[in-house]
């Protein structure tokens, strides 16, 4: 019996042909095993970057200029400067106010970021805030205690009370304004300029 017919196939084929039909069974297995390993990593990846981007997009976002305002401390429990007895508040010259606008009243920061330059005060650019918790919240630092007492004294109009907010990661004389929806205007510039020659109120603490 020849060589070749002890190698055929029951079927007709070859030996050879045989083997090379498994071998290329085995590559087309190895290879769909190695894309599926490879299409599941992808898909778990795509998984976390969805979440981590939903998770973003929930967060809260900042406008433009806002700070967070959290409860002030009192002298006891921060670094503030405390005022002495007989204080009166800063000369507006030596203080920089930046207004931030809390409502939906458009341009009202730059409008009252001119009034408080016409009334002597060092102006900063004016932005938006999110923060506004009142009609008039006043944000300074450990040393701005006075130039926010300044800066109060313009915004006593009305049944508006300013409310004063220590960061302690503020520097020097520096003052934000955040307005409120409860804002209307300044107070006169006379009462204003009168309360500046009063003493201030000396802080819980101090």
């Amino acid at each position: 019996m020849s060589s070749s017919h002890r190698d055929a196939h029951p079927y007709g084929r070859s030996a050879d042909d045989v083997r090379r039909r498994d071998q290329r069974l085995r590559r087309t297995r190895r290879l769909r095993v190695t894309q599926l390993v490879v299409f599941s990593a992808l898909a778990i990846a795509l998984v976390l970057v969805g979440v981590y981007a939903f998770g973003e997009f929930r967060r809260p976002a900042e406008d433009p200029g806002e700070i967070a305002v959290g409860a002030s401390p009192t002298a006891e429990d921060s670094a503030l400067v405390c005022p002495q007895e007989g204080d009166t508040p800063a000369d507006p010259a030596d203080v920089t106010v930046r207004v931030l606008n809390g409502t939906s009243r458009s341009g009202l920061a730059g409008s009252v970021t001119e009034e408080l330059g016409e009334r002597g005060f060092a102006t900063d650019k004016p932005g938006n805030t999110g923060s506004a918790s009142g009609a008039v919240t006043i944000v300074h630092g450990p040393e701005g205690y006075l130039a926010a007492a300044a800066v109060a004294a313009q915004f006593r109009a009305g049944d508006v009370t300013p409310e004063l907010k220590l960061d302690e990661k503020a520097e020097g004389t520096t003052v934000e304004v955040l307005l409120g929806d409860g804002y209307r205007e300044l107070a006169a510039a006379k009462k204003a300029a009168a309360a500046l020659k009063e003493p201030v109120a000396i802080p819980e603490g101090c």
